[in-house]
């Protein structure tokens, strides 16, 4: 059995961010909440959500992320993807993609999408 926590945190002119999770057992491990570490994650760029679902649709986390001014959107898309990567593995997710519609994607796969972007802006800058 798990406890299933929801928090809010205020942050002034930026509003309300909250936060869903699980607490873990006394006995320890999340070894049972996803069975065979298949997790799901879905990104919502606009609200600053994401999701972690099992391979059943079941939640497992929702969260809010922030999003300052400074940040551009491909650095908040990160940010966002990070979060959501960190959480799907603390639950013990093995397999974990990344689903876009009716598109699902494999984190690596993924991830390397947003360095090709990261690194194409970064060339895109005029230095000197």
């Amino acid at each position: 059995m798990f406890c299933v926590l929801k928090m809010f945190d205020h942050y002034g002119d930026y509003g309300t961010a909250e936060t869903t999770y699980i607490r873990e057992p006394k006995g320890g491990g999340f070894t049972d909440l996803l069975p065979g570490g298949v997790t799901f994650i879905e990104l919502n760029l606009e609200k600053g959500t994401y999701k972690v679902k099992d391979r059943d649709g079941c939640l497992i986390v929702f969260s809010t992320v922030s999003r300052g001014d400074e940040l551009t959107d491909l650095e908040f898309r990160r940010e966002l993807f990070n979060s959501a990567t960190d959480s799907a593995y603390h639950y013990g997710a093995k397999d974990a993609f990344v689903i876009e519609g009716p598109v699902k994607t494999s984190v690596d796969e993924y991830e390397a999408e947003l360095l090709k972007e990261e690194r194409a802006i970064r060339n895109e800058g005029d230095f000197e």
